[in-house]
């Protein structure tokens, strides 16, 4: 009542905006309410999302906010070249992809950081970028198609797995985006780390107003049909489990490639999700990279997961 009383008197002081001081107590008050431990029955995506310019990935911006939805927080972040701006021209151009949000109807934050290469800038940012337990979690990027960047793209998305975060990598090679919004493909390979983050997207991207309502396929891949009857019972006992609802499909490959496999099996998805290796010391993960790139040539609109190491993500979708 007192905030509205406020809001109706367009009160202001000396020293600024009265409504402005209110919702400073209050944001101070939650960030000191907030626990560093994060609890697994609560967790949300906070996400950081590296779209350059938004006019110019704008699926990343779409996406990002699907999956927030009004219940975390992303941010959309820019590296620009040191010294192809001012310090007034880099606050101007937050000012500008701000408002740009804003007439679109997205709601999120905006960062823009100066920095020798962009590699270098969204390693700096993930390091400096947050306040308290209030951090991001889940980064957000487009995949990059450049072999000459390619090394110093995956030290990058190495470097992020290190720190502790979830990765997420959208690949889009047609037109079409996201489609009709209406089918979301997993490739599955089990509930532990990537399942279970891919799992969680892919519920808060159906409980999203874009995506309202959308099948969710769990695709198992498995060589005959004696490993097919197993398979089945094993995965119909997770879908039972979870809080979520999704559909097991156990695909025969009867000696097909998996790729081959892959794009028969998902050629009509609006959306596919597959999981990344967990880098290791005797991984070459450029090599493996360009290996997972050309094996999603063709797809629909596609996401890389990379979970972060250390988080129960399945406990998440467990029923009490």
């Amino acid at each position: 009542m007192l905030y509205i009383w406020l809001e109706r008197r367009e009160l202001e002081s000396a020293w600024g905006d009265i409504r402005q001081g209110i919702w400073m107590a209050l944001v101070r008050r939650g960030l000191f309410q907030l626990s560093y431990t994060p609890d697994t029955k609560n967790w949300r995506p906070h996400i950081l999302t590296f779209s350059g310019a938004p006019s110019k990935r704008w699926l990343l911006v779409e996406l990002a906010s699907s999956l927030s939805h009004n219940r975390s927080l992303f941010t959309v972040s820019t590296v620009l070249p040191s010294g192809a701006r001012n310090q007034a021209q880099r606050s101007e151009m937050e000012t500008t992809i701000r408002e740009y949000l804003n007439k679109r109807g997205i709601r999120g934050l905006v960062r823009v950081i100066m920095a020798p290469d962009t590699f270098s800038g969204a390693q700096q940012l993930i390091e400096s970028y947050g306040i308290g337990p209030l951090v991001p979690n889940t980064i957000l990027l487009g995949d990059s198609q450049s072999p000459e960047r390619r090394k110093s793209y995956c030290e990058t998305l190495v470097h992020f797995h290190k720190t502790a975060r979830s990765v997420l990598i959208l690949r889009d090679e047609s037109d079409r985006g996201f489609g009709a919004r209406q089918k979301i493909d997993l490739g599955w390979g089990g509930l532990n780390t990537n399942g279970g983050l891919m799992l969680i997207l892919a519920y808060l991207l159906r409980t999203s107003l874009e995506w309202r309502g959308a099948e969710i396929n769990l695709n198992l891949v498995v060589p005959d049909e004696t490993a097919a009857l197993a398979a089945h019972t094993n995965l119909a006992k997770v879908v039972a489990q979870l809080r979520i609802g999704a559909k097991p499909k156990v695909i025969v490959s009867q000696g097909q490639p998996f790729p081959e496999i892959l794009r028969s099996s998902s050629q009509d998805a609006d959306l596919v999700f597959l999981g990344m290796a967990t880098p290791k010391e005797d991984l070459q993960y450029s090599k493996y990279y360009e290996g997972l790139q050309k094996m999603a040539t063709g797809l629909p609109a596609t996401i890389f997961v990379l979970a972060a190491p250390d988080f129960a993500f399945s406990e998440v979708l467990q029923k009490d």
